[in-house]
């Protein structure tokens, strides 16, 4: 069983689809403005967090679920997703809305798949058309043709193999950046590096079916 954590970014509709088939929640938390997400999917949160301003014409609707309300201030010490991610019982947890207009809130959410690795907490995020995850080391069965991306947050070094681009313990800085993107060329994939990072796959994946981490 798992935690579906819904923000206020963007939300395509095939990816309800692509939750129904490979997870199954036993925990839904809607993030103020991404409450709407789960109403317009027509999925009822168990918890809403946040101080609704970001509903729009969906506030009448989330006052009729009749569910818990975790209303937020402006002197708060975490932001709604924080919060959320705090509250969430089973893993792992599951980030949709992650991807948004504003830049500020772009890193915040991706900032949440940090949090919940110290937590230990498997996480993982959905964008647009896009699967991120973070950690250190990773052994993954991707089909031939994807394509991934590393990004690390800090200096690293920095392995990949089987992929288009096999690199050996090259160094990742300010003044030396390896490639960011790669493809997918053998059945198996490792990347490895002395610090955590971002991985992010193009298309949807569950990576809690074939990671190895």
């Amino acid at each position: 069983m798992s935690t579906l954590i819904s923000l206020n970014g963007c939300v395509e509709p095939e990816l309800f689809k692509f939750l129904h088939e490979n997870f199954s929640f036993s925990q839904v938390l809607g993030v103020d403005g991404g409450t709407r997400h789960l109403l317009k999917a027509g999925i009822k949160p168990n918890m809403v967090i946040g101080d609704l301003d970001s509903i729009g014409p969906y506030l009448g609707e989330v006052f009729a679920l009749k569910v818990p309300m975790l209303i937020s201030y402006p002197d708060k010490n975490f932001t709604d997703g924080e919060r959320a991610l705090q509250l969430s019982e089973s893993v792992p947890v599951v980030f949709i809305g992650t991807w948004g207009k504003e830049i500020d809130h772009l890193l915040g959410n991706m900032a949440l798949l940090k949090m919940a690795y110290s937590l230990n907490k498997p996480a993982v995020a959905y964008g647009i058309n896009e699967t991120i995850v973070f950690g250190k080391n990773f052994t993954l069965h991707l089909s031939v043709g994807r394509v991934i991306s590393v990004l690390p947050s800090a200096a690293v070094v920095l392995s990949e193999k089987g992929f288009q681009w096999e690199l050996e313990h090259v160094f990742w800085s300010d003044y030396a950046v390896p490639p960011i993107s790669n493809v997918v060329t053998q059945r198996v994939q490792h990347i490895s590096a002395d610090k955590e990072f971002f991985l992010l796959v193009k298309g949807y994946w569950n990576p809690f079916s074939d990671l190895v981490v």
